[in-house]
C-alpha cells in the first residue's frame, strides 16, 4: 500500500463487514462513530476508503459508513448490474440490512448519481438530509443551451473523448485525473499514486459500463424533487462553482450551495469540509 498524506491508512477504528445486497453480491461497509448515520458513497472507480478523513473526522458526532459500490474496492464485482439504476437498489437493500430507519445520505463525483438513483426508485422518505458533492446531476451537456451544466458537452471532445480516453488508456486518464483531483501536477507524489492504487482496484468491465452509464445519465429532475422534499447541500469545486451555483439556483432553489476547493477537497481540506458538512447537519 502506498503511503499518503491525502489518503492515510483506515484507522483501527474503523470496522469493516460485507453486507450481502443481492445474490451472490456483498458491498464492503466501512464503519465507525455513534449518533446521526451518514451514509455516504464514493465516486467512479473509486473505493470508500477515500472517506478516511471523514471516518476520523466526523465519528465523534456521527454513524459513519462508507461504501464501496457494487463493482468498486472490495465489494463483489459481478459481470452484470454495473449500472446506477441497480446500485440505487443496492442501496436500499443496504439500508435494510443495516436497519437505518433514518439517515444522512452524501454522494460525492459518480457517487451523486448513486444517491438520485436510489431516490429515483425508493423516494426521501428515509433521508434525513442529503448531500451532494461535486457532481452534476445531469452528466451530458448540450453545447447549444448556454442555461446546462454539465460534466462534458455531449460533442467529440466532450463525452466521447471522455470514452475514448477510459477506453483507449484508463491508467493514463485515472493518472492525469487523479493529479487534477487533487491539485498535484507530479504524476509520481505518494498521494497520485495512492489515488491511482484504489482507483485501479475496479476491474475493467465495471470501470466501462459505469463511465458508458453515468456519461449518458440525467438525474436532474430526481436533485430537484429531492432538495424541495429534504434539506439538500450541495457542494461544488471552485473552478466551476459559478456555472454550478448557477444551475442550482435554478433547478434547486431550495437547496445550500458552497464551494470546496479541488475535486478531493473532502481529502486535501478535510477538517473545512467535515465542519461545512457538521454544520449543516446541525
Amino acid at each position: 500500500m502506498t503511503t499518503s498524506p491525502v489518503l492515510p491508512p483506515l484507522p483501527t477504528t474503523v470496522s469493516i463487514t460485507e453486507v450481502a445486497v443481492a445474490d451472490d453480491v456483498a458491498l464492503r461497509v466501512l464503519r465507525t462513530g455513534t449518533g446521526t448515520p451518514i451514509v455516504m458513497l464514493p465516486g467512479w472507480t473509486c473505493s470508500a476508503d477515500f472517506f478516511v478523513h471523514q471516518l476520523t473526522g466526523l465519528a465523534d458526532r456521527f454513524d459513519v459508513i462508507a461504501v464501496d459500490p457494487r463493482g468498486q474496492g472490495g465489494s463483489s464485482r459481478p459481470l452484470t448490474g454495473n449500472t446506477f439504476t441497480q446500485r440505487g437498489h443496492d442501496l436500499a437493500a443496504l439500508v435494510d440490512a443495516l436497519d437505518l430507519d433514518r439517515f444522512v445520505l452524501l454522494g460525492w463525483s459518480f457517487g451523486v448519481l448513486d444517491a438520485l438513483s436510489y431516490i429515483r426508485s425508493h423516494g426521501t422518505d428515509r433521508i434525513e438530509r442529503l448531500v451532494l458533492v461535486d457532481e452534476t446531476p445531469k452528466v451530458p451537456a448540450d453545447p447549444d443551451d448556454a442555461s446546462e451544466w454539465g460534466e462534458a458537452p455531449l460533442t467529440h471532445d466532450g463525452i466521447v473523448g471522455l470514452q475514448r480516453a477510459v477506453l483507449d488508456d484508463r491508467l493514463g486518464f485515472w493518472t492525469a485525473y487523479a493529479g487534477y483531483m487533487i491539485g498535484d501536477e507530479d504524476a509520481s507524489s505518494p498521494d497520485v499514486a495512492r489515488v491511482v492504487e484504489l482507483g485501479m482496484q475496479t476491474p475493467e468491465h465495471v470501470a466501462v459500463a459505469t463511465v458508458m452509464d453515468g456519461a449518458t445519465s440525467d438525474y436532474s429532475s430526481e436533485a430537484t424533487a429531492a432538495s424541495a422534499a429534504v434539506p439538500t447541500l450541495f457542494l461544488a469545486r471552485e473552478d466551476w462553482a459559478s456555472d454550478a451555483g448557477a444551475w442550482v439556483a435554478a433547478k434547486m432553489p431550495d437547496a445550500e450551495f458552497d464551494t470546496i476547493p479541488l475535486h478531493m477537497g473532502f481529502a486535501t481540506h478535510p477538517d473545512a469540509f467535515n465542519a461545512r458538512v457538521a454544520r449543516f447537519l446541525a
